[in-house]
């Protein structure tokens, strides 16, 4: 019997691959190729050889968050901890990560992860950065600029320096709920909705922040979306968070308060047989008082809030 011999990858010719890669601008290929030939280095024990590697990719592609995550993690590995430092103190700086809210409270190995999957894009004034009704789950966060948050013509609001949006097709994985254009030129930061999933998992204080920002504009979507006619509103105080799990009935709520379905699907009977107009509504719904039964047909979130009477408000 004939063993075959062992393919062992030249990281000579896995560099000039990546060189090749990013003449193409094919950034994810090249850095997959950078990190096989770093890896490569490592495995022969010629830790040298991976530095020039990685000082190589940053200087084909550019500043760009990947890069970053590439170097520090190739750094660490090393031992080279004070290189690494500097190059998360460069990544840092060029996503503002002290002055915006979202990044702040990610604490260094959040950050770290998630760099290896943003990418960075600059978009001309008039630009459609999401469309509403498409499908999308990606996360946006404006780095500088502004842009305008558009439904049925009518202007929602204007997001910022430091402003995250697209959250409600990541956690709600329904369709945009808007659309968003830029202002003016700007740079904007986008987050893969699969690795960010991901991340949110491996790392409480990403998952708090998300989570955070999501009630906010939970709340915000439900007032924009009651129509003039509605007696009351939601205000931004939320009273409690109550959790039920698949199959749980989910009880009239005081008739002060709004019940806002935050995660889940909850299916709702409006009538005493519980068989005629069901609905199953979706996150950002009101659970309205007006029913026979309500139960949770996945593991649901439930945001009670205070409800205003519009005719009191000033």
């Amino acid at each position: 019997m004939i063993k075959s011999k062992k393919i062992v990858a030249d990281p000579r010719i896995l560099s000039a691959q990546a060189q090749r890669a990013a003449s193409e601008k094919d950034i994810d290929k090249a850095l997959c190729l950078f990190d096989a030939c770093i890896q490569e280095y490592l495995k022969r024990q010629k830790p040298f050889k991976a530095v020039a590697v990685s000082k190589k990719a940053k200087t084909v592609l550019g500043p760009i968050p990947k890069v970053s995550a590439l170097i520090i993690r190739m750094y660490t590995l090393v031992g080279l901890l004070g290189d690494a430092h500097q190059e998360y103190e460069f990544a840092a700086s060029l996503l503002k990560k002290n002055n915006l809210a979202f990044f702040q409270a990610l604490d260094e190995e959040a950050f770290i992860d998630l760099l290896g999957f943003m990418d960075l894009k600059t978009y001309p004034k008039g630009r459609v950065v999401l469309k509403h009704h498409d499908e999308g789950g990606d996360v946006f966060v404006v780095l500088s600029g502004s842009c305008e948050v558009m439904r049925d013509a009518q202007r929602l609001g204007v997001m910022v320096a430091g402003d995250l949006f697209g959250e409600i097709g990541f956690f709600a994985q329904t369709a945009r709920s808007a659309t968003v254009k830029t202002l003016e030129k700007s740079m904007l930061v986008r987050i893969p909705s699969d690795p960010l999933h991901r991340l949110k998992e491996q790392h409480l204080c990403l998952r708090q922040i998300l989570e955070s920002i999501y009630s906010e504009r939970i709340l915000k979507k439900v007032t924009e979306d009651l129509v003039s006619d509605k007696p009351l509103t939601p205000t931004p105080e939320v009273i409690t968070t109550i959790y039920y799990t698949k199959g749980q009935d989910i009880p009239v709520n005081p008739k002060d308060s709004m019940a806002i379905i935050k995660h889940g699907i909850v299916e709702v009977d409006y009538d005493d047989m519980y068989l005629v107009r069901k609905q199953y509504l979706k996150p950002g719904a009101v659970i309205s008082h007006k029913r026979a039964r309500a139960r949770a047909s996945t593991d649901v979130v439930i945001l009670l809030t205070k409800a205003m009477h519009k005719a009191k408000q000033a």
